[in-house]
């Protein structure tokens, strides 16, 4: 291979929706064995590029060449054509629950068929095994992946698409649902796979990990290169977020809006999150902004679906002061798992959050309620949409965040139980998210945050509770530092 050489090369890419410019005459280079950050705010471009650069969604127009394939792009099909020169993990793992994770790491894979092309499953479920193992993956070969937890979902997706030998690899956030050993672990087979020459693209809105991981950075913003091939060396966080959003950000604090003389919202007593685990018990209150931290497996999660009533404790009973359950909201850890229909318009996608207070006595939806209801609430949340009736999964990532949040407010809740409120979503979204949460508090709403981001954390906190092992081990109130954060999330403090 020439290293000299661009491994690929887009040029004066457009690509339409409807009456949007998406991507407005893109030039793209990457070099062999290099690491290619493409940054940019949701909506700027990012995933578009990448997917004519795949051929999952094909350019108007344009040039695209890949190693050795070159090829001229009209909006039609070319997927195959660049198929054995690049692989593409999308954000959203693209598997298929009823087969094993076996079956989804070697399908179409010929590593596995024999001569005659017939699958050995045999030598399957022994290549699988030793991936498995090299990756420090504790499940079974011949596990359903619709059983698998989205962490894991989305290393598998990653193994599977690294396992093809391709020269060029699209990572589009491979690390929103990882904890932070599989990030490390991640971080090493790039590493190893870049030693070997390969190419990656990867998008991030994690910018420590652009300076972790990557050589160069292009940075998009509304469909068009701000910045190309610019050394990480060369920028600093400060300066990757400007260039994204067109302007100075500025780094939010926390604020404190507790009320420490009101009732508890919300209170679980001797709460056990599985029959061996220690009993918790955990108070809410009016404008408080609660995190629920620790490790990946901590019992974290299982503890906010408990307080939001969608799992049932093991031992124990929530209750509240005055005996009347608060309305509770809840913010799914996966917007596309469970938190939207994409086909769906956002009025729809919001209103089904709130099909008792939007209908009448005989079940009917009142319509001009629900549009007033709905127009305020896309309002609070400032959804980016060309109507109400835009279907959601025609929005970027930060838009379809901000109708989850419009949903989980439906009910006029009085508390707000948000697992990974800013996952996959830009700085400029993530500001927006933290400045609702703050909002809601401040009018005396409860909010339960669930993050693994200590950043995250430290800007929106008054109170972290640790969990560790399905028990709440320990709390960091008032002005924490991030040392004494990092540590206790990490359980090793």
């Amino acid at each position: 291979m020439d290293h000299s050489r661009p491994i690929v090369e887009m040029t004066n890419i457009i690509k339409t929706f409807g009456s949007t410019r998406a991507l407005r005459g893109v030039d793209f280079t990457v070099m062999p064995g290099e690491i290619h950050a493409l940054l940019g705010r949701n909506g700027a471009g990012k995933s578009t590029l990448v997917s004519a650069l795949s051929g999952f969604t094909p350019a108007d127009e344009g040039a695209i060449r890949i190693a050795d394939t070159q090829l001229t792009a009209t909006g039609q099909s070319y997927a195959a054509a660049i198929r054995d020169d690049i692989a593409h993990v999308q954000q959203t793992p693209r598997l298929f629950d009823q087969l094993t994770v076996a079956e989804n790491m070697f399908i179409e894979n010929p590593a596995v068929r024999s001569r005659w092309g017939a699958i050995s499953h045999r030598r399957m479920l022994e290549k699988a095994s030793a991936l498995l193992e090299e990756w420090k993956i504790d499940i079974r070969p011949t596990a359903l992946a619709g059983q698998l937890d989205a962490g894991t979902r989305q290393l598998l997706e990653i193994m599977k698409a690294l396992n093809r030998g391709v020269p060029v690899m699209i990572l589009d956030e491979p690390t929103a649902a990882l904890s932070n050993a599989e990030k490390r672990i991640l971080f090493d087979h790039i590493r190893t796979l870049k030693s070997q020459g390969v190419s990656f693209v990867y998008i991030s809105h994690h910018l420590d990990e652009v300076f972790e991981v990557a050589d160069t950075v292009t940075i998009l913003r509304d469909g068009q290169v701000v910045t190309a091939r610019a050394p990480v060396s060369s920028l600093d966080v400060e300066t990757i977020a400007n260039l994204m959003m067109g302007q100075a950000t500025l780094r939010s604090a926390r604020e404190d809006h507790t009320d420490p003389k009101a009732a508890p919202l919300l209170q679980a007593r001797n709460v056990r999150i599985g029959p061996e685990t220690t009993p918790i018990n955990l108070t809410i209150r009016r404008g408080e902004i609660v995190a629920l931290a620790g490790p990946v497996g901590s019992g974290k999660e299982d503890l906010a679906l408990i307080l939001a009533g969608h799992k049932q404790p093991a031992n124990g009973q929530i209750t509240s002061a005055n005996g009347r359950m608060p309305v509770i909201g809840l913010v799914p850890t996966d917007r596309h798992a469970s938190g939207y229909v994409g086909i769906l318009g956002v009025r729809e996608n919001v209103s089904v959050g709130g099909l008792g207070l939007l209908s009448n006595s005989l079940g009917f939806i009142n319509r001009r309620k629900e549009a007033d209801h709905v127009g305020s609430l896309a309002r609070q949340t400032n959804v980016i949409a060309s109507s109400l009736e835009q279907p959601v999964g025609q929005l970027s990532g930060g838009n379809q965040q901000k109708v989850v949040f419009a949903r989980s407010l439906c009910q006029s809740p009085e508390v707000i139980v948000a697992l990974s409120p800013t996952r996959g979503v830009d700085v400029g979204a993530k500001e927006q998210l933290y400045a609702l949460l703050r909002d809601l508090a401040s009018k005396g709403l409860g909010v339960v945050v669930v993050s693994d981001e200590e950043d995250e954390i430290s800007q929106l906190a008054n109170r972290v509770v640790i969990v560790f092992e399905g028990a709440v081990v320990d709390e960091l109130v008032g002005d924490y530092s991030m040392k004494d954060l990092i540590l206790r999330m990490e359980g090793v403090a």
